[in-house]
């Protein structure tokens, strides 16, 4: 497809969109989809973030939100990364655009389908569309600071200073947990000029990653998991380290003038108070308590809980080491050992490949269920197409999030046949070794898995070749139920001698560490817990009202509080305005 017929299938189809959208025409604009498209809009139509599937469903969307509507100065993009191009499938057209009501400034992106001949404009329908509100009129993001502090005095240090103090004492936004997701959000939050405090209760940030197995490296490539305002360098590996991921955390708070306590703890359980609209939180810092009343309360603490190691029948009488995979020191500390590995997800084929590669006398993983597993290399190639290194971040995030994730996990599935000549070797060969090997839901792969159930997958990075090769062996369709001195029974009634058992069991739900910290009162107000996805795809109570006011939560992954931190501060500010109600 050219670029000409490109720009003027956009063209007459936005012209037609707009129109239609500005006269309040909720029919003609849910013609102008596919039957079974899609819309996806963070606050533009609501405040909060939703995702409709097929005419139905946008129908009636629109039809109780478009009448409160008032769209103005719609305008298609030229831009060199949002312009009118051929689509990512054969006959598609995508394109972004801009557009403004009273209070707002708005964006979106749309990706069209050729329902007859491509020359037909009028055959052109749209299969996915994002829209969004970017930022509130008069409260932009700040961007880069010039010479804000008056003829430089008082100096930047003093000025910071300033700042925090007056964030101590009363901030707008408490952020529990220091990790990526905390982080950015507060990042976001100080261009939006809305203050706050990041408490974390390790003693320093990064912990949690120097905590995980010392051969960790984030299982995606380094385009997709950069930070907010702050792009890795050039040079930096394809695939981050465990520990260099520590460290750049703990340096974002230092170049972007974060204000964190670490040692500290929330000392359960916060209360809200109706009238005054603030939370009252009382905080354990480095064994200091301190008193705090902020506005809104951001859970940020990840999406899992307590480590998971079952209790097994007659463990205490067992000679060997048992630990979990969280305890995991290295596989240099067992050479010549006999390991037994409980669990066959990224953590347990990692630790694995590790102690095979130290020389531990024998390796052997035990596999209750399926298990989908992809080489990294297709798992790279497949966010590369998303996460170009030669396009900003934020770019790419923006066009990312225009494909809803149902959809995402329809093209992940039809496009799934494409990778099989680099996955078969490896899939066929782990069969034939004795492990239970799926597709992943929809058949497509290990991606739907990270929003499903944030596991149950493997990224293979060697430890599949070793198991082919009989270095690492496989039972499948057990699992452990006693000890004894020197071995473990499995539910066949086979017996595994060991020296050393690893649990990579994962975690436990983050429900009971909530209810813990906030309360039984307060979560039974909530809609829910971010358990991950609701039925339209979309994160449950991230990044959105939770159903208890000024309690938010922040899930997900590296580009989830990277872009949704944007639409979770306009909230912030809009409820401060009196725009939004809750």
């Amino acid at each position: 497809m050219t670029s000409a017929l490109s720009d003027e299938v956009a063209s007459a189809w936005f012209a037609r969109f707009s129109e239609h959208l500005q006269r309040g025409d909720v029919a003609s604009t849910t013609s102008l989809f596919l039957p079974n498209g899609w819309l996806r809009d963070f606050l533009a139509f609501d405040w909060d973030l939703r995702t409709l599937h097929g005419h139905e469903k946008i129908s009636s969307y629109l039809s109780e939100h478009l009448p409160n509507s008032n769209f103005l100065e719609f305008e298609l993009a030229s831009d060199q990364y949002f312009k009118p191009s051929p689509g990512p499938m054969p006959g598609t057209v995508t394109a972004g655009f801009s557009f403004s009501t009273p209070i707002a400034n708005g964006r979106g992106y749309f990706n069209l389908s050729s329902t007859t001949e491509m020359e037909d404009i009028a055959g052109w329908k749209a299969s996915t569309v994002f829209i969004t509100i970017d930022s509130l009129k008069n409260h932009e993001e700040k961007g880069a600071a010039g010479d804000i502090y008056g003829g430089r005095c008082p100096t930047w240090g003093e000025a910071r200073d300033i700042e925090w103090r007056k964030a101590e004492e009363e901030p707008e936004v408490l952020i529990i947990g220091a990790g990526q997701n905390g982080l950015q959000v507060a990042a976001r939050l100080q261009q939006m000029e809305i203050s706050s405090l990041v408490v974390d209760k390790n003693d320093r940030v990064g912990d949690t990653w120097r905590r995980r197995y010392p051969t960790l490296a984030l299982h995606t490539p380094k385009t997709h998991h950069s930070l907010l305002y702050q792009s890795f360098p050039s040079n930096w590996p394809f695939w981050t380290p465990r520990d260099k991921l520590a460290e750049w955390l703990e340096q974002y708070v230092v170049s972007q003038d974060l204000l964190v306590w670490t040692k500290s703890r929330v000392i359960p359980a916060p209360t809200y108070d109706r009238d005054s609209k603030r939370w009252t939180v009382t905080v354990n810092k480095a064994g200091k308590i301190c008193t705090l009343h902020p506005k809104h309360v951001v859970v940020a603490t990840g999406m899992l809980g307590e480590p998971y190691m079952p209790t097994i029948e007659d463990q205490e009488t067992f000679e060997g080491q048992i630990m979990h995979s969280e305890g995991f020191s290295g596989g240099a500390d067992f050479i010549g050992k006999r390991v037994v590995v409980i669990g066959t997800g990224n953590s347990g084929a990692d630790i694995a490949l590790d102690l095979s590669t130290h020389k531990a006398r024998s390796v052997t993983m035990i596999q209750r269920s399926t298990t989908v597993v992809q080489p990294a290399s297709t798992i790279a190639e497949q966010h590369l197409q998303v996460y170009p290194p030669d396009v900003p971040v934020e770019v790419s995030d923006f066009r990312a999030f225009a494909t809803p994730t149902f959809r995402l996990f329809e093209i992940l599935a039809e496009t799934r046949g494409l990778m099989w000549d680099q996955e078969k070797d490896l899939i066929e060969g782990l069969r034939k070794a004795g492990m239970n090997v799926d597709m992943g839901p929809y058949g497509a792969g290990i991606l739907p898995l990270v929003y499903l159930r944030f596991g149950g997958a493997w990224m293979d990075v060697g430890c599949g070749d070793k198991i082919i090769h009989g270095e690492i062996k496989v039972k499948s369709g057990v699992e452990i139920t006693k000890f004894t001195k020197q071995s473990i029974v499995l539910s066949d009634g086979s017996a595994i001698e060991a020296d050393v058992v690893i649990f990579a069991t994962g975690y436990r739900h983050m429900a009971q560490m909530l209810k813990n910290l906030l309360s039984d009162e307060i979560i039974d107000e909530t809609y829910s817990l971010p358990n991950g996805l609701d039925e339209e795809g979309e994160y449950e109570v991230g990044y959105r009202p939770t159903g208890h006011p000024g309690l938010w939560y922040a899930p997900g992954s590296f580009n989830n509080s990277r872009l949704q931190s944007k639409y979770l501060g306009i909230q912030f500010q809009a409820l401060n305005i009196g725009y939004m109600k809750l």
